[in-house]
């Protein structure tokens, strides 16, 4: 009896919080049916003129640039975390919110999970991107309107979850899985974006492309379709795996999917990416070669 009072307790330590009450996809039905929740925050990361031409009830409009920046000579950095706070808690953004991020379309769809991933990152528990993003919501002939929304300021203040995040270090220390999520013809050394130094990929890294999430619609795939992906590359939901791509925006969407969409408990991504560890001249790309 106490042996099982005990493993209860422990458990209550290391479980979260707050736990998870949204999905982290949710569809423009599911939104719809959710806007009048008072603690819901429908997060527009599309340009300003965008979000003014029309946008989703309620959304308040937020640059991408709040969530990623440029620093130390890479191109996607985390933000300082006392800037991300000072932000969101302008936006109206508290721990408790229900943030929904809306982009484009699906093909924006890693812009819109390198938000969602800032966010989690910074501590939020309830965060979703929106399947399919502004595009499905037109497409459903879902309410448009051009009020701006400004909400009333919030305190919010980030606690950094530091397991999301992997550092070069990490990388080159890696004992577990490595996943590439840029295309095919990047991960062969076909392609190569110019502010990465080497062309191919990392030794043993598995090639997971970020467009095999979302279907021809735009739209992100059910679960079991993903599952059987990874399946078939032979991954381990239980091992350790850092994502990673050019810049820290792509890999996310594998992150997004695998931490928070499929329940895999130890991923992190690796924002410095390609950019940042093709620049040591002691890491060797492999083009041409498959892992």
């Amino acid at each position: 009896m106490k042996k099982g009072i005990l493993i209860l307790l422990m458990i209550a330590l290391v479980s979260p919080l707050f736990a998870r009450e949204i999905d982290a996809i949710v569809t423009a039905d599911w939104l719809e049916a959710n806007l009048s929740n008072p603690r819901l925050a429908v997060v527009d990361v599309r340009k300003v003129e965008d979000y003014k031409t029309g946008h989703i009830p309620g959304a308040i409009s937020l640059l991408g640039s709040v969530f990623y920046v440029p620093a130390k000579g890479l191109s996607n950095e985390l933000p300082f975390m006392d800037d991300l706070s000072d932000a969101l808690a302008d936006a109206g953004i508290g721990a408790d919110s229900l943030v929904v991020v809306v982009e484009t379309d699906g093909s924006r769809f890693s812009w819109a999970t390198r938000v969602a991933w800032t966010l989690a990152y910074a501590g939020l528990d309830n965060v979703a991107v929106l399947s399919g993003g502004q595009a499905a919501w037109v497409k459903a002939a879902k309410p448009i309107t051009t009020e701006v929304v400004k909400k009333a300021k919030t305190k919010f203040s980030a606690m950094p979850r530091a397991k999301y995040l992997a550092l070069k270090a990490d990388v080159l220390a890696a004992k577990g899985q490595v996943i590439d999520a840029r295309a095919y013809d990047t991960y062969f050394g076909l392609a190569k974006q110019s502010f990465v130094a080497q062309a191919g990929h990392l030794p043993g890294a598995y090639s997971l492309p970020f467009s095999w999430i979302t279907n021809a619609e735009g739209l992100v795939k059910s679960k079991d379709e993903l599952s059987k992906y990874v399946a078939a590359l032979g991954l381990d939901p239980a091992a350790e795996t850092i994502v990673y791509c050019d810049s820290g925006v792509l890999c996310t969407s594998w992150w997004w999917i695998m931490k928070e969409y499929m329940g895999w408990a130890n991923v992190r991504s690796y924002d410095g990416s390609s950019q940042e560890i093709t620049a040591d001249p002691s890491v060797k790309y492999q083009p041409l070669v498959w892992r």
